[in-house]
């Protein structure tokens, strides 16, 4: 799935946001208490899950219903986004514990309609996603549209048909860039737009509108636990923005170390991808074409799979027709070279000049073969 914003961005960005100082009755400190109260109105007994990834480790907490009724309490210090669920089911809400006392009520089968009060963070979080559904309300046409048109990616979609789609979601970008600015302006010092930031313009790269966006933020927003996030991504970013040399050093399909900087003097374009990742599969005939094109002119490609099994990873790369360099440690999101250049998600790819520093991020179908007809005429 495509990360930088665009047509995947609309579907997939997260509907959470969060912020909010420590409410009433509980002292805040660094380190301080909440209370999460709460009810299902339509079931006795159960289990319920409450979980979060957010806390610098996995977190989990559970607890028994007693007549529909539960409650969590804990420390910490700041608003951190967490999943509460029944066991059993596939329904969860998204909440913000923060310091003071929440209370939750809602049904078992539209946990995420549930009423929150107590908490800013949640306030804040209804007031953004009220407006992130009105947008994607948009988006859903859209791609209802577009779909009846390939029937169902059966058949390629006119040119009329993919220019509308194109400019609809254009529009919809430009929404959601303008909302995310306007959220921010509104709450500079709040934990939610560090939130919404990450969900979505890092989630779905877009270096542009974090960096703006952010800077608008105050000074408690940056240093928030989500704030600090995204200057941890800015850091990693930068390896792989417009001007750096990346460099690594990986085993290929033989188990040969390939090292990156040993392939310049051509322009090379670097390309994250997956076998189990639909959107790389579908870009790679347009990848193929490009290599065939422009390889003897001074073009070549390294791919780096982010599979785990190899066997896997070997059938996509020749039913594919992928016949250029190919490196993997088979670990992954786990990868240390995901890791180490912030990969978020596949396809994601940099194009790299004959010195080796990046002069172009994310080229997909034709503006990849207009970049290199440009630089290789």
């Amino acid at each position: 799935m495509q990360k930088k914003i665009g047509f995947s961005f609309i579907l997939c960005c997260v509907l959470f946001g969060l912020s909010g100082m420590a409410q009433s009755g509980i002292k805040q400190n660094n380190i301080t208490g909440y209370l999460l109260s709460g009810k299902i109105e339509d079931l006795k007994s159960g289990k319920i899950y409450l979980s979060t990834n957010d806390a610098g480790e996995e977190m989990l907490d559970s607890t028994m219903l007693k007549d529909g009724k539960f409650s969590f309490k804990g420390k910490i210090s700041e608003p951190i986004f967490y999943i509460l669920k029944i066991a059993g089911t596939r329904n969860q809400a998204g909440i913000f514990l923060e310091p003071g006392k929440i209370e939750f009520k809602g049904r078992k089968d539209s946990l995420h309609k549930a009423s929150i009060s107590g908490s800013k963070s949640n306030d804040q979080w209804k007031e953004w996603s009220k407006e992130w559904s009105r947008i994607t309300a948009q988006a859903g046409l859209m791609y209802r549209r577009l779909d009846s048109a390939t029937q169902q990616g059966k058949v390629k979609a006119s040119d009329g048909e993919r220019n509308i789609f194109d400019d609809g979601m254009k529009s919809l970008n430009d929404q959601t860039d303008e909302a995310v600015t306007s959220f921010i302006k509104k709450h500079p010092q709040s934990s939610v737009g560090p939130f919404v930031i990450y969900d979505c313009f890092i989630s779905f790269p877009n270096p542009e509108m974090t960096a703006k966006s952010f800077s608008l933020l105050g000074e408690q927003a940056q240093n928030s636990l989500y704030g600090k996030k995204i200057t941890e991504y800015q850091r990693i970013a930068a390896k792989t923005g417009i001007g750096a040399t990346p460099d690594f050093t990986v085993a290929d399909t033989s188990g040969k170390l390939i090292k990156l900087s040993d392939l310049r003097g051509k322009y090379v374009l670097v390309d994250f991808w997956a076998s189990w990742c639909v959107p790389c599969r579908k870009e790679n005939p347009n990848v193929v074409m490009a290599y065939r094109k422009f390889h003897e002119k001074g073009f070549d490609i390294v791919g780096v799979s982010l599979d785990t099994k190899k066997d896997l990873w070997l059938k996509a790369i020749e039913k594919d027709g992928l016949t250029w360099n190919h490196v993997s440690d088979l670990h992954g999101w786990e990868s240390g070279i995901v890791k180490e250049f912030g990969i978020k998600v596949v396809p994601t790819s940099f194009l790299l000049d004959k010195d080796g520093k990046v002069i172009a991020n994310n080229l997909r179908e034709e503006a990849l073969q207009k970049k290199l007809e440009e630089l290789l005429k």
